[in-house]
């Protein structure tokens, strides 16, 4: 019974923080501002990124666009925007194509502002509501994207990293096997050496008992010559 009681405890546990999650997860990160652009200061559907950059984040915003949207998104230098012209999204603009502005800024945490225009006026939450939230939903698409890109580069630094670290060990098993081998020359150097040495001890005896025997000889000679004077 109590196994039962604890099983149902946990299942609940578990059950109400998936729903956090779940819940979390589904608020917007897009937040609606008024930011200065290329036509003036207008209503913009922003969104901040970490960790990943303007340039990376305008990449997945072009890819984006062109896969999902079949629209061209066009670098305008003099604007610093992308620029999307005469594009069709029927939950936004319905049978009248719109056109998007679109800018994202920050070297390692970029923030991509998307404003739409819809002819006469830019979308707002205010005045076109349904037609916003359609958009929230198209840059909260854009975000997943954007966080596929992140782990993308992720693993691919990841695994940059596991490869510098293969080769490294590849270099360490290298140079363990090079000190053995200098171990196994050292080892056949000492014992030569200690064969040279035995060696050399019998040499010096022999040697010695040469002086000795030598000397013998001088003396001998020495002795003549006394006698011849």
């Amino acid at each position: 019974m109590r196994k039962l009681i604890f099983l149902c405890i946990l299942l609940s546990a578990s059950f109400t923080a998936a729903y956090a999650q779940m819940t979390a997860k589904g608020v917007s990160r897009v937040s609606e501002r008024t930011e200065t652009m290329s036509l003036g200061a207008n209503t913009a559907l922003v969104v901040q990124f970490e960790g990943i950059s303007d340039k990376r984040v305008a990449e997945v915003w072009e890819s984006f666009i062109k896969k999902y949207y079949d629209g061209k998104s066009e670098w305008q230098r003099k604007q610093k925007e992308w620029f999307t012209d005469n594009i069709n999204i029927p939950a936004i603009g319905g049978a009248t194509p719109v056109d998007l502005h679109a800018t994202a800024q920050g070297k390692d945490n970029a923030k991509f502002s998307l404003w739409v225009n819809l002819g006469n006026s830019f979308l707002n939450s205010r005045d076109n509501y349904d037609q916003y939230k359609e958009a929230e939903k198209l840059v909260e698409n854009f975000v997943m994207e954007v966080e596929k890109e992140k782990t993308r580069l992720d693993l691919e630094e990841q695994e940059k990293q596991l490869k510098q670290l293969e080769k490294d060990l590849e270099k360490l098993v290298s140079a363990n096997e090079r000190y053995h081998s200098d171990i196994e020359k050292a080892k056949e150097a000492i014992k030569k050496a200690e064969e040279n040495i035995v060696q050399n001890k019998k040499d010096q005896e022999v040697t010695r008992q040469k002086i000795d025997n030598q000397k013998q000889v001088v003396d001998n000679v020495k002795k003549k010559m006394d006698n011849l004077r």
